[in-house]
């Protein structure tokens, strides 16, 4: 079930009348509203009508909210009553509350008029409080009178104050707006406060204050200044109005379409009373196109850009039927989702248009798809509406959405689209009616019950209850302990549920180590009235790994799923009809995990060798060396002598083109060394290097010699003095180390002959020929000697293609000798040697040399590099290139950190206001795209890397903002990116303030959180240099690794704010006050993290960083454009009367007594940094906590803590988490009074400094399990039993309890539990699992004791004891009793009951059945067996199983003649062994069936997909799901999974799917612009499988593609490649789509473009090119046709090109030459 049904809210939501709000969209996933908000009515009030049309009687006519009567709707709060009104003309009316004339409305009458006689009209009241929607403010705004069906006037005239009451001014005249909008702007002279409404022109019929009245309430407003516009608005079909001064709303929309050429920019939406905006200011954003063509037009909403566009996926549309029909297209960017009235849909960014569609049908799932079914045809209600009410046939889960009639332009859950997305609704019961709602004003749909009444209750009713279903990863309550765990610890997961709702709750856990996927059963562990709360603790992993967890819910035949939402960070998710596969994180990590201390308090500086400073000429690399045997060699500065040249784009056409890294400037170790002292000024404290080892090239990564230092660089000796001079600064060093590749021109690989030794390139026997891939290729075609020693008869493997870096043989010996692997010496390794010297490495690629622990356990490089380093130095540092979630390297045995690409995304993100992508940054990269967060969304990410890392990873973070690998943190801020433009920035002068500014408010945030801040080189001084846009993205390399901007260097920084000191310091400066900070509190480099303040709407958000007793600091974020002081709630975290200062405005604040820092001041989009200036006090000692339970009552004992004035005490049902305060006490115990008996709870006690508002961590947890006292109890009677044996049980046997004060109550006591139970003649029941017990039932009250009844069933003949046992606790425990009383010491057999079993007259056993396994998944095994016959009858099957075929245990007694068993209680993998055999009604046992086996695995289908498509379709067929490797269904995506191509008609593919999994897909080619569509053009709808086993487990899915949505070019004439083409050819396209008249291709030709016409032929779709002269002989052309919009509005996808060759004779004239 996805919302609970409450009462429907109201019709008057239908007209989006809305208040005034900003006008930034919102989310682009819309989703269903959770509850409908409740109609606003007063309980038990019954209203009715009088007026003139009965006399005014006030009780005779009632309305109605309850679907009849004219009401549109039940329990919407909108009562309704349908008369006629037997002659034409005015009349007068008021809605009364029935026979009481104290409560009516309006305070005058309200007015309706006729125009025939006996016409019927609808009166409305309604009762709702629309006072607090969006949008735009009408009045009245509850308690609404209006009239429906009646004759309207078509003149309305505003009047007041300002105009002198007439009402037939001519001035005040209103404008007739469409759909009964009425709107006046009208200019007030003078400023001041009036009084207005408006009437029916002529006359006192009028909308006012209090709607729709003969005498309305006027409205009052005032103008502010002389000349001032006011817009006066009439809604005349809901009877509201606004009167209001003019307002406008900034916002750039703008809207896109097969109308104007999809220009993104040229056609804006305007909120400011123009171009059919109905209200300025309103966040509604309208214009008016003219459509010179009737038809159907598609179009987009876009920001004026490509950035963002609306729908997010397929476009909108609209109709016309006539020519030059004006169209009204609106965006509506207000969230609606809070409104009172119906939860119509979409509920923001609204688009919808005015045109000519009238005809519409409800589709869905409840009627096949039909988009012309005339049983689902909507009727048209007028003004507007349009309704369908429809009986669903079969209780369940539906969609839905509305279409136009025979088409799928639609309006659905996401907005007016083609093939818009489906909206879900729920039936309850069989034939339940539906009404379907189109409100065509505003472009909304909806469906609702038509019946009233109560919500249902939740129960097994096949129905999951969503809106209950709820986990919180970050939240004890559902996961304890939270967060990243050490081996070996146990983890509860619970999953709340609507109390009584669920059958079965199940955890699917997967094992990213082992690949093992179980579904484990959970338990319900405790309720509360409204909520079951199902548990499960899961199996611990005593080794290092990754759980990703998912919730299975299921009540009777309705299965759904909880898991993470799309998001994708955790916490809270939501609930899905079929699993996503959005699962949860659990990371285990080696409880040994350390890390060294001194990078958690690093502030990291990467260098660029190259860049940085040029110390020593001398080693400069001259332009023409070698490089690669590329013509030329190397260059030099950009080809000047300058250092500050900006990099030279080889990108570019001349001398620079594809210089990418053969480029180079000098810099040097000698010149690092040489700004130590700047850098140490700067707060840094450690270096990362870029590689410093020999390499041809300018970055380093392609190593020649790992144990050389870079000739360019410096000789050893300036490495070993850069080392000193870093250890007398007490600074670190981090070295770049490149293991997955080398350089071809290397000594290892030495392909050019460069070197002494023998290259693996160069022969078969060299030493090294084993470190690297090679394949043979045929002689003299590759680079490298082949296998046998033939020249040229080899190729390699390199890295992502690069043939300068081939690629390492990782599992060699010998390489893994060279860079770690050590016997004796470690210190004649790579690793080894440096960390004599550096103190960590950077790790590049090092995923592609060993994916971690995660994706291979038996691959141990990393684990062996990581003993190597740390044996050298104990406190080295291994940090990796990751860009996407690292944990497989970061659980305790490989990395210690990553380069946290993750945070830089997320704080760049959040200082963003428009989406940022480039070659790094997109949505398809890990990084992602950089899209602008809310502040919640940011805190999500942060929270997220929190939840994901151990702790110890997580501080060692390198949180870097740019590299040598991304775009410069400056340009990713800049917020002119959007236009693709790289000539702006070729502009010296280019302002780069609003940048810098951004770039100050994330440096806060980098400087201030938990993790190494890392600033690449120059971003402290605003580093930036122009960029290329290529290839439709921006490009970062090499334009991201500028010259450092040295002023005493030669040459001139390019940008203006890098060309003076004072503009550089001004950067510099503020980095160096955070770091500085940064460095003298350690609160901000390793305090713990809480976070403050969460706030969307004021865009605030707020952290703290706390050493308890030592340091903090505050951290206040606001990304708003206005200053705000803002009040920060720090009780019990921080002391009172801490003071701080904030580091960015010399601002004081001291914590309140009331534990607050009151009016923290954080200026517009900028950042507070407070941190501690006095002395810190230190919050009391955690208490050590024990419990005893007395009966109902728990005593709870604590240690006392010094500096506590009182104690918390709070309780909980479930363990770990959900406690409530229970009591406060400054002793050091407490006894909490009167628990439920046999319900455990669970304590812990916080101690508390009051003075200083503090308090301390929490207690240890206990738990006690409170439960009456049992005083006395016995075995009532009978004492002695004759028994025969059969399937009857015995007589009832009867025993008594008493419990002082509690059994002597009427009735059953809540939690006593009674057995009765039989065992060995003369043994002793206690503890003894030879007794068999069966549950006694409440019998009757006994006087003071509750009496219980049960009875036995033995199944076998003999002498037997029997007793009673009783418990208070839930079975924890028992206490026994038998005749007299209890059970004491020594036990007494005499006092048991004798019970005597005699054999029947049947002992002749039934028949042995035959097994089988019917089916089998993760989660269960079914099984089967045959009809066992008996000669009397028989009873039952008794089934065993076994994992070892030895031992065997009963697992079902399976009653006759049920032939089946579904075994749920399966460990994922497992191998089970089962056998049966049958009981007879005697209990006589026949023998066992056969053993059948079955492991408990997923059953995968092969599904084999067959696509029959059109001959000329180009590029790739995808299946638009991904198929997961576990065989579950992933996301939508156009380019999922790709099929392969057969022939030009067919494409294939098979795939590994779960049985029984349903699923909807579609296919395209790539995007969602490339997808399939109908024959004629029209929307399909979805595609579904269900996949089935079958016999032999094979499936066969086949489909014919008819078309594809982009045109596509489908024959050319002349053909492609055609000679001898005739000089006065024309030139022909077929097309697979229509195209409009206009399309038309090019046709280029040696000197250009060939001039022509175009002309089309819709028959045969056809565009023919006519050239204007003949064309040249012996010539080849070229045919192009690239991004036409066919007639529909779709863009061609796939360029096409064709080449000709003409005949004709080539003449050549040669000119005379006269002596």
């Amino acid at each position: 079930m996805k919302t609970i049904r409450l009462p429907l809210a109201i019709l008057m939501a239908l007209s989006l009348l809305l208040s005034p709000a900003a006008s930034q969209a919102h989310s682009a996933h819309p989703s269903t509203p959770a509850s409908p908000p409740l109609a606003l009515t007063l309980a038990g009030v019954n209203w009715c009508v009088a007026g003139d049309v009965n006399g005014w009687n006030n009780s005779s006519d009632p309305m109605y909210d309850d679907g009849t009567h004219g009401d549109l709707l039940a329990g919407d709060g909108v009562y309704s009553l349908s008369l006629s009104i037997a002659s034409p003309g005015t009349q007068f009316w008021k809605a009364v509350e029935c026979g009481n004339w104290g409560n009516a409305h309006p305070a005058s009458n309200s007015w309706v008029i006729t125009s025939a006689a006996n016409q019927t009209v609808t009166f409305t009241f309604d009762t709702n409080d629309y006072s607090a929607n969006a949008g735009i403010a009408l009045l009245p705004s509850a308690n609404i009178v209006n009239v429906s069906g009646d004759t309207l006037p078509t003149s309305f005239t505003a009047v007041g104050s300002f105009q002198g009451w007439n009402n037939a001014d001519p001035n005040t005249l209103m404008e007739d707006m469409g759909n009964g909008f009425y709107r006046l702007v009208y200019t007030i002279p003078s400023p001041g406060s009036y009084i207005g409404k408006v009437v029916a022109t002529g006359t006192w019929n009028a909308f006012g204050a209090d709607g729709r009245s003969s005498d309305a309430l006027n409205i009052s407003f005032t103008t502010t200044e002389p000349e001032q516009d006011v817009v006066f608005l009439l809604d005349s079909f809901s009877g509201r109005v606004l009167i209001a001064p003019a307002a406008s709303s900034a916002g750039t929309w703008c809207v896109a379409g097969g109308f104007n050429g999809w220009s993104p920019d040229s056609t804006p939406l305007y909120d400011d009373l123009r171009y059919g905006d109905l209200l300025g200011g309103d966040g509604i954003f309208t214009t008016e196109l003219v459509m010179p063509v009737p038809g159907r037009y598609e179009f987009k909403i876009t920001n004026c850009t490509w950035d963002v566009s609306f729908p997010t996926t397929g476009n909108s549309w609209l109709t016309t039927t006539e020519e030059n029909q004006l169209v009204n297209i609106s965006f509506d960017t207000n969230d609606h989702s809070a409104d009172a009235g119906l939860p119509l849909l979409p509920s923001t960014n609204i688009i919808h248009v005015w045109d000519s569609t009238a005809s519409f049908t409800a589709v869905g799932s409840f009627q096949g798809w039909d988009n012309a079914n005339p049983a689902t045809a909507l009727t048209a209600m007028g003004r507007g509406l349009y309704r369908l009410e429809a009986p669903i046939a079969t209780a369940g889960d539906y969609l839905f959405k509305v279409v136009s009639t025979g088409s799928w332009d639609a309006i659905g859950l996401d907005n007016r689209s083609v093939n818009a997305d489906n909206i879900p609704f729920t039936t309850h019961t069989d034939g339940d009616v539906y009404s379907f709602l189109l409100d065509y004003r505003s472009g909304r749909v909806g469906a609702f019950p038509l019946s009233s009444g109560e919500p249902p209750l939740p129960g097994h009713d096949n129905d999951v209850w969503w809106d209950y279903l709820g986990h919180n990863s970050r939240d004890t309550l559902y996961r304890v302990p939270g967060g990243p765990v050490p081996t070996n610890t146990p983890v509860t997961l619970r999953l709340r549920a609507a109390q009584g709702d669920l059958t079965a709750a199940k955890l699917r856990l997967y094992n990213d180590r082992t690949n093992v996927n179980s579904i484990l059963p959970m338990s319900v562990a405790y309720s509360d009235g409204t909520y079951d709360w199902w548990e499960i603790t899961i199996p611990v992993s005593p080794v290092p790994t990754v759980y990703w967890y998912r919730f299975i819910a299921i009540d009777g035949t309705d299965t759904d799923y909880y898991e993470d939402d799309a998001a994708r960070t955790m916490g809270w998710g939501q609930a899905f009809d079929e699993s996503m596969d959005y699962s949860y994180q659990l990371t285990v990590y080696a409880p040994d995990f350390q890390t060294p201390d001194w990078i958690k308090n690093a502030i990291v500086y990467q260098v660029f060798p190259d860049r940085f400073r040029d110390g020593d000429p001398g080693n400069n690399k001259p332009a023409g060396t070698f490089f690669y045997d590329e013509p030329g060699g190397t260059v030099y500065r950009s080809l000047t002598e300058d250092w500050n040249t900006p990099i030279c784009d080889p990108r570019a056409a001349g001398d620079c083109a594809g210089t990418y890294s053969k480029n180079f400037y000098g810099g040097d170790l000698a010149g690092l060394i040489s700004k130590l002292d700047y850098l140490q000024d700067l707060g840094v404290n450690t270096i990362y290097l870029n590689p410093i080892f020999a390499s041809p090239s300018n970055h380093g990564y392609d190593t020649s010699d790992y144990m050389t230092i870079n000739p360019m660089f410096g000789e050893p000796a300036e490495f070993f003095a850069l080392v000193t001079a870093l250890n007398d600064r007490g600074m670190h060093l981090i070295l770049d180390g490149v293991f997955n590749h080398v350089s071809s021109d290397s000594i290892y690989f030495d392909r050019y002959g460069n070197f002494e030794e023998v290259g693996a390139c160069e022969s078969h026997t060299s030493p090294y020929r084993d470190w690297f891939y090679f394949t043979d290729v045929p002689a003299g075609t590759g680079p490298c000697v082949g296998s046998d020693g033939t020249p040229g008869g080899a190729d390699y493997e390199s890295w992502w293609g690069y043939d300068s870096l081939p690629k390492l043989n990782s599992a060699n010996p010998e390489v893994r000798a060279l860079v770690w692997e050590c016997d004796t010496n470690c210190l004649e390794t790579v690793a080894g040697y440096y960390m004599q010297y550096a103190d960590g490495w950077r790790l590049d690629v090092g995923a592609d040399v060993d994916p971690g622990t995660i994706n291979d356990p038996s691959n141990n490089y990393w684990e062996g590099f990581r003993n190597t380093v740390k044996f050298v130095n104990p406190d080295g540092y291994i940090t990796g290139e990751e860009w996407g979630i690292a944990n497989s390297w970061l659980l305790g045995g490989e990395w210690d950190a990553v380069m946290n690409y993750q945070f830089s995304s997320a704080v760049l993100s959040l200082w963003r206001d428009s989406t940022f992508t480039d070659n790094d940054h997109n949505p398809g990269s890990s990084a992602g795209e950089l899209a602008p967060l809310t502040m919640s969304q940011f805190d999500e990410r942060m929270q997220n890397l929190m939840e994901r890392y151990a702790p110890e990873a997580l501080a060692a973070m390198l949180n870097l903002f740019g590299s040598h690998d991304t775009s410069r943190a400056l340009f990713m801020l800049d917020h002119n990116t959007y236009q693709n433009d790289p000539t702006l920035y070729q502009d010296p002068n280019y302002d780069w303030s609003d940048a810098v500014s951004r770039l100050k408010g994330a440096v806060a945030v980098q400087m201030t959180m938990p993790g190494a801040p890392t600033i690449y080189y120059g971003d402290e001084v605003g580093l930036v240099g122009p960029m290329a846009y290529a290839g439709g993205k921006w490009e970062d390399d090499p334009y991201n690794r500028q010259p450092f901007p040295w002023l005493d260097e030669s040459g001139t920084p390019f940008y203006t704010h890098l060309q003076t000191q004072e503009s550089q310091d001004a950067l510099y400066n503020y980095y160096a006050a955070l770091t500085s900070e940064r460095n003298t509190h350690p609160a901000l480099r390793t305090g713990s993290y809480r976070v403050l303040l969460v706030d969307d709407t004021q865009k605030l958000y707020a952290y703290g960083r706390n050493l308890p007793g030592e340091d903090s600091a505050v951290v206040l974020i606001n990304r708003s454009n206005s200053p705000q002081a803002v009040d920060l709630d720090v009780s019990g975290y921080l002391p009172i009367g801490t003071t701080y200062q904030d580091v960015l405005s010399t601002a004081t604040y001291t914590i309140d007594s009331e534990g607050k820092l009151a009016a923290v001041n954080a200026p517009a989009n900028g950042a507070a940094v407070l941190v501690r200036t006095n002395e810190q006090i230190a919050p009391p000692d955690a208490v050590e906590l024990s419990a005893v339970a007395d009966g109902l009552n728990v005593a709870l004992n604590w240690t006392a803590s010094a500096g506590a004035t009182d104690y918390l005490v709070y309780r909980s049902y479930l363990r770990g988490g959900g406690y409530e305060l229970r009591g406060m006490t400054s002793t050091t115990s407490y006894t909490d009074y009167g628990q439920v008996s046999g319900q455990r709870v669970y304590y812990i006690v916080v101690a508390r400094d009051v003075p200083h508002g503090l308090v301390s961590e929490n207690s240890n947890e206990v738990s006690a399990l409170p439960a009456y006292v049992i005083d006395w109890a016995n075995l009532q009677w009978p004492f002695t039993i004759n028994h025969t044996i059969s399937t009857t049980p015995t007589e009832n046997i009867y025993g008594q309890v008493y419990i002082a004060g509690v059994t002597n109550e009427p009735g059953a006591t809540p939690g006593l539990r009674a057995q009765v139970g039989y065992g060995p003649n003369e043994s002793d029941p206690r503890g003894n699992s030879d007794w068999t017990w069966f549950e006694a039932a409440f019998n009757t009250q006994a006087g003071n004791n509750d009496e219980f009844a049960g009875a036995l069933l033995p199944e076998a003949v003999g002498e037997y004891d029997y007793v009673y046992r009783y418990s208070t606790d839930g079975a924890a425990s028992w206490v026994y009793a038998y005749e007299g009383g209890l059970v004491t010491d020594p036990y007494e057999p005499t006092k048991a009951g004798d019970l005597t079993v005699t054999p029947s007259t049947d002992v002749t056993p039934p028949s042995t059945p035959e097994l089988f396994v019917d089916d089998w998944s993760a989660a269960h095994i079914a099984l089967s067996w045959t009809a066992a016959t008996d000669d009397v009858a028989v009873y039952a099957y008794d089934l065993y199983r076994s994992t070892d075929t030895i031992n065997y245990t009963k697992i079902a007694r399976i009653l006759a003649p049920e032939l089946t068993y579904r075994d749920e209680s399966v460990e994922t993998g497992l191998l089970y062994h089962y056998k049966v055999k049958a009981v007879d009604t005697s209990f006589n046992f026949g023998s066992f069936s056969n053993i059948v086996s079955q492991a408990a695995t997923v059953k995968i289908v092969e599904v084999t997909f067959a696509v029959i498509v059109p001959s000329y379709t180009p590029g790739t067929v995808y299946l638009t799901r991904f198929i997961n490797p576990d065989g579950t269904i992933g996301n939508w995506d156009p380019a999922a999974t790709a099929l392969e191509k057969v022939d030009d008609t067919l494409w294939g593919g098979i795939f590994y799917i779960l049985d029984g999994t349903q699923f909807e897909f579609k296919f395209a080619r790539g995007s969602w612009d490339t997808v399939i569509k109908g024959a004629d053009n029209e929307e399909l709808p979805n595609l579904s499988l269900t996949v089935d086993y079958g016999a032999d487990g094979t499936q066969l899915y086949v489909y014919t593609v008819l078309n594809w949505r982009d045109p596509i070019v489908t024959a050319v004439s002349p053909a492609n490649g055609s000679l001898d083409v005739a000089l006065d050819s024309v030139i022909t396209t077929t097309w697979s789509q229509p195209m409009p008249t206009s399309a038309c291709f090019t046709v280029t030709g040696p000197h250009g473009a060939v001039a022509g016409s175009c002309s089309y032929d819709s028959a045969t779709q056809t565009i023919t090119f006519t050239p204007a002269e003949l064309l040249l002989p012996q010539t080849v052309y070229t045919v192009t046709a690239s991004g036409l919009v066919d007639y529909h509005g779709d863009v061609q996808q796939v360029p096409f090109t064709s080449t000709f060759k003409t005949g004709g004779e080539l003449r050549i004239f040669m000119p005379l030459i006269f002596k």
